[in-house]
């Protein structure tokens, strides 16, 4: 019982012998003085005495029955009343979900609920047996020392609350949040511990920080800048790539209006920027409409300029921004957009070259033989001279052109490019003022590659650097293997490459040029057709490479390929020989099969001058005819002439396959305009003895006559 009511019971107590003590004090005082005064016999004075006294215990049990029954239900009320707030109590103390353990402020246990004894396996008996430490961990910041040191706080009047592991009986941990505060129970100080199982809120709390990691880790990877800032504009995190890119942090509780300053430090073009921005925000707040992306060009802290795309949502209260990077993609489809002007320039280039080096044959082909036929001094030599340049000119120009047509596919083998390099180093830089600095390693890797327009491209960049030191200087020449992987800067494909570097000392190329250098026809020289770095990267792309600009006015050019390689140097490899032509046996009937007139008598002149009897005509079946009725007379051709494309009949291959079927041992030469033909640069895997691109000249005629091999 406690001291209250143990205060109530003798104030109960004293109420009933007060009550007593008076009624019987006044019944005695009274009743004398009236027996006095109103009996003078004393026999009937101690007979009344007698039952007044009998009376008075009467009236008195009567008055303490009366008392002490009051008492009684009281007393019973109150006894009940406690039994029932004892079996809330209990009630309470044994079905709550946190256990509870009374402590003496020594560390003793001396009560637990029924809680405590499920949660930790114990039964009653041994958890009165427990001491401090059992309960826990065993281990700082979880061992007995520290649990004394909460209990020793609590004793003294300050309430503990910590996370802890705690261990059951079977030696399982888990954590528990457990609350120590001072009581007094019984008149003694006690110190009420509450552990509350908090393993499903710690695993809670455990996958909601493992999703804010993989968040954030999301977040810091995402090739994008993100960010997002409260209600009022307080940017409160930014990634990685967009503090790098801004040279701002959080930390330093930036605001919005401060990101747009450090990102657009235009104010005009910030505040175009910024008032689309807050209207777009203000029509989501008004309707819920999406927020509109917004294009922007963002200035980083480095100087570098950067095409984005700004996206905007508004997620619970926070402003969620993200600055996309379209930079590359940007340059990707300027890239598209170029290989789509190729494409139709190729298309357009393929039929015009062709018809071009049909015309261009006659013209260079009389000119050449009319200077064969002018003496030295002549008057008229220089001027065909003259003239037999400018048809090489254009001749050349011719061959450009085929590059970006459909005829031009790269026929790729396995070529050194260090062996190409270095020939055309020696090509274009003989008799110029320009010197060479070669620093090409021996483990440079081979590549896959058609060496002709390999060579071209070459020596179209060897040629642009001297152009640009017209006074002389150094042409720098560097190579090197590279490995690039999937996610390279320069949009490769992931493989082995080779890179070779052109670095001249010329003049530089303008910023606002250097975007215009591939376009075809883009030239600044008077002189010029705007189609040498054309072709260059029209070949690189079509060998599934890239060529890199860097230049700036008045620090010279670099000019870097990037190559496919096979992997490894180049391997030595024998010669494939071509079809055995039989030994020049003398002179002998030629056969010219051409579709143009004009081709045909210029190589009948050209071969009558050689000594040659010539036979022509214009189809491939003519060819197959004349050559099969020769055979069969007895005086086979020394050699046939076929141009490889006859529109509308048959063309030099397949008359070519004719012929062998008959004559294996026939001496067949190829013709054509498309220089880049694979029957032109493969002529021996198609029984010919050897190949002549038009235009031709005498020369070129009697070189393919006397080839043997």
């Amino acid at each position: 019982m406690g001291s209250e009511s143990k205060k109530r019971a003798a104030r109960e107590i004293g109420k009933i012998v007060g009550i007593y003590a008076l009624f019987g004090s006044a019944w005695i005082y009274l009743s004398g003085y009236a027996l006095v005064w109103l009996v003078t016999d004393p026999h009937l004075a101690n007979q009344i005495e007698v039952y007044k006294g009998l009376l008075f215990i009467l009236v008195t049990s009567a008055l303490l029955y009366q008392l002490i029954t009051r008492f009684a239900k009281r007393l019973a009320e109150s006894v009940e009343k406690l039994e029932e707030s004892e079996a809330r109590f209990q009630a309470i103390y044994h079905n709550v979900n946190d256990a509870l353990l009374i402590h003496e402020p020594g560390g003793r246990v001396t009560d637990v609920n029924r809680t405590m004894c499920s949660m930790f396996g114990y039964s009653r008996e041994e958890a009165l047996q427990l001491g401090v430490g059992q309960l826990s961990q065993g281990e700082p910041p979880y061992s007995e020392q520290e649990a004394r040191h909460l209990l020793t706080l609590a004793a003294q009047g300050v309430p503990q609350t910590a996370q802890w592991r705690s261990k059951k009986k079977n030696g399982t941990l888990f954590w528990s949040e457990v609350s120590l505060r001072r009581a007094t129970i019984n008149d003694e100080e006690r110190i009420i511990v509450m552990v509350r199982d908090i393993a499903a809120r710690k695993e809670v709390e455990e996958a909601l920080r493992q999703n804010e990691e993989i968040l954030k880790l999301l977040m810091e990877e995402m090739p994008a800048g993100v960010g997002w800032s409260d209600e009022g504009r307080v940017i409160q995190y930014l990634n990685g790539l967009l503090s790098e890119w801004l040279g701002l942090a959080c930390s330093g509780k930036p605001t919005l209006e401060d990101l747009l300053q450090r990102a657009l430090p235009d104010p005009e073009y910030r505040a175009r920027v910024q008032r689309l921005w807050d209207a777009g925000i203000g029509e989501t707040l008004k309707n819920g409409t999406p927020i509109p992306p917004i294009e922007a060009k963002l200035t980083c802290s480095d100087g570098s300029i950067k095409h984005v795309i700004l996206n905007t949502r508004l997620i619970h209260h926070r402003i969620l921004f993200i600055f996309t990077d379209i930079t590359k993609w940007e340059a990707l489809q300027t890239e598209i957009l170029k290989a789509q002007k190729l494409e139709s320039l190729g298309i357009l280039a393929g039929g015009i070259a062709h018809d071009f080096n049909n015309i261009l044959t006659g013209i260079l082909g009389n000119i050449s033989f009319a200077g064969l036929l002018t003496a030295s001094d002549h008057p008229a030599r220089r001027p065909l001279e003259h003239a037999e340049k400018a048809s090489q000119r254009a001749a050349e120009l011719a061959h450009q052109l085929l590059t970006f047509s459909r005829g031009g596919e790269p026929l790729k083998k396995v070529v050194s490019a260090a062996q190409l390099v270095r020939e055309s180093l020696a090509l274009s830089l003989h008799g110029s003022k320009v010197q060479t600095e070669v620093e090409i390693p021996e483990s440079l890797h081979a590549i896959e590659a058609d060496e002709g327009q390999m060579s071209q491209s070459f020596n179209n960049v060897i040629i642009n650097a001297c152009q640009a030191m017209p006074d002389g200087g150094v042409l720098k020449v560097k190579a090197g293997n590279v490995s690039l992987d999937a996610q390279n800067e320069l949009g490769l494909a992931a493989g082995e490459y080779i890179w070779i570097s052109f670095i001249d000392e010329g003049c530089g190329i303008p910023f606002e040029e250097q975007k215009m250098i591939f376009d075809p026809y883009f030239t600044t020289k008077a002189d010029g057709t705007g189609l040498g770095l054309a072709s260059v990267h029209s070949i690189v792309s079509r060998h599934a490479g890239k060529v890199e600009v860097i230049s700036a006015p008045g620090k010279g050019t670099t000019l870097t390929f990037y190559l496919p390689s096979t992997g490894g140097v180049m391997p030595e490899q024998e010669k494939k020989s071509a079809v055995p032509c039989p030994a020049e046996g003398g002179e002998g009937p030629v056969l010219v099969m051409d579709d143009e007139e004009a081709i045909r008598t210029l190589a009948e002149d050209l071969l009558t001058h050689l000594g040659h009897a010539t036979v022509t005509c214009g189809t491939g079946e003519e060819a197959v005819r004349l050559y099969r009725e020769a055979s069969e007379a007895g005086h086979p051709f020394f050699a046939a002439i076929m141009d490889l494309t006859v529109p509308a009949g048959m063309g030099g291959r397949e008359a070519a396959r004719e012929i062998l079927a008959f004559d294996p041992q026939a001496r067949l030469i190829v013709s054509s305009g498309y220089s880049n033909d694979p029957v032109m640069s493969r002529y021996a895997d198609y029984g010919f003895c050897c190949a002549v691109v038009k235009p031709y000249r005498w020369a070129d005629l009697q070189q393919a006559l006397q080839k043997k091999s």
